[in-house]
């Protein structure tokens, strides 16, 4: 078993004997360097690829939507070389880091990044990237955050970045290669299992489909809703306007304080308010990346003006009949135009619903329930199971890149 002593750093701990605590600038083989204030152009593949922070996905990998260039006069000064290091400096993404590497072709980064490049003779660059990835790097980053009040890391902050490294880059290089393995292994487990549960959200959606616009009897003779998303219909239903079974409203800001859960249009409670409305209703967003997820909710609530509530005449129609339907809804076919998406209320209240009786709505909404709650919580279980997996690997990292496995 190594020997092992303070590291100093707090987030770190211990570290063995012969490792050394660098910080970044100090690793560096020239000076941190903010990207091109400079606004892309359309995407040519004989032009460099200009990065920006949005253009890095969640698992630091290049998203291949929405790709801009550079002419080659402005991005000649940005340019990246394999195995550069970028950060994001600013934002809600602050911290995040990219390793770059020449598979991704010819590229040059954007003005809320800041580019890293290590000297090759003291430290590997891939081991400094790991390090970014565990969940020491993270309180740092919150560390900055607290300071500045903002989300905001300056290159001068990146410079005072503490590493704990090997002395001996054959020793960073092997830890490196371990790492690339296991990781592979684990991120090929996580994969699997994400594409599991995207299929059993499909399976979901489905089903839920099928029953809300098609009923329960596969045998019924169909007819043409005339409406897009709803397709065939059996022969005995109709299809209404939303409007003429239930009441919209928009939302406001609470008031006052209290104990009220409060919704916006992605229905995450964030405070309390003294006023309140009574459930159940439906949430239906009014604008966003959200808009097609409603919620059901109970008990006393309160809105947002982010998010309409929705509330039907029972005796016709029955509301969480219109929550299932809502999951189906095909937005694109009513959100207006414009940079963000959006719902109207009216736009809500004109969309077609289809429509059987509601002795027939009872049933499909028993049958959805009891059909998807099984799926509910295999769906429950593989979140559990990915999320289990992915703090497994940050854990393996942070303990191979500050020693405290050896490798």
């Amino acid at each position: 078993m190594r020997t092992m002593k303070d590291s100093g750093i707090k987030w770190i701990g211990q570290i063995p004997e012969s490792w050394g605590v660098w910080r970044m600038k100090h690793l560096a083989k020239s000076p941190l360097q903010y990207g091109a204030n400079a606004t892309g152009i359309e995407f040519d593949p004989d032009l460099p690829r200009y990065i920006r922070i949005t253009d890095i996905t969640p698992d630091r990998k290049l998203s291949n939507d929405g790709k801009q260039s550079l002419p080659e006069n402005i991005a000649k000064d940005f340019l990246l070389e394999n195995e550069d290091l970028l950060f994001a400096r600013s934002g809600a993404t602050s911290g995040k880091s990219f390793f770059y590497n020449d598979s991704y072709g010819k590229c040059c980064f954007a003005g809320y990044l800041i580019r890293f490049r290590a000297d090759g003779r003291k430290a590997n660059s891939r081991f400094l990237y790991y390090y970014t990835l565990t969940r020491a790097y993270e309180y740092w980053t919150q560390e900055i955050f607290i300071q500045a009040t903002i989300q905001n890391i300056s290159a001068e902050k990146y410079d005072n970045l503490v590493f704990a490294i090997p002395s001996s880059l054959d020793e960073q290089k092997r830890i490196v290669e371990y790492l690339d393995s296991k990781c592979s292994e684990i991120d090929t487990l996580i994969a699997a299992k994400e594409k599991t549960n995207a299929l059993l959200r499909e399976r979901r959606q489905s089903i839920i489909y099928e029953a809300v616009t098609k009923g329960l009897d596969p045998s019924a003779p169909m007819k043409d809703s005339g409406v897009e998303w709803i397709g065939k219909i059996p022969t005995t239903w109709n299809t209404i306007r939303a409007k003429h079974v239930a009441a919209i409203s928009n939302g406001s800001d609470p008031r006052t304080e209290g104990d009220t859960p409060v919704y916006g249009s992605g229905s995450e409670s964030f405070r309390t308010c003294g006023e309140f409305k009574e459930g159940p209703a439906v949430l239906i967003g009014r604008k966003g990346a959200t808009l097609h997820i409603p919620h059901y909710v109970e008990g006393k609530y309160w809105n947002v003006d982010t998010a309409f509530d929705v509330k039907t005449n029972e005796a016709v129609f029955l509301l969480k009949y219109y929550y299932y339907a809502a999951i189906c809804f095909d937005y694109k076919l009513y959100i207006s135009t414009t940079t963000l998406p959006s719902m109207t209320q009216t736009n809500y209240g004109n969309m077609y619903l289809p429509f059987p009786v509601v002795e027939e709505q009872k049933q499909i909404v028993n049958h959805i329930e009891k059909t998807i709650l099984q799926i509910d919580q295999l769906i429950t279980n593989y979140k559990a199971s990915i999320q289990k997996l992915k703090e497994y690997r940050q854990s393996l990292i942070f303990e191979a890149v500050t020693g405290k496995i050896e490798v």
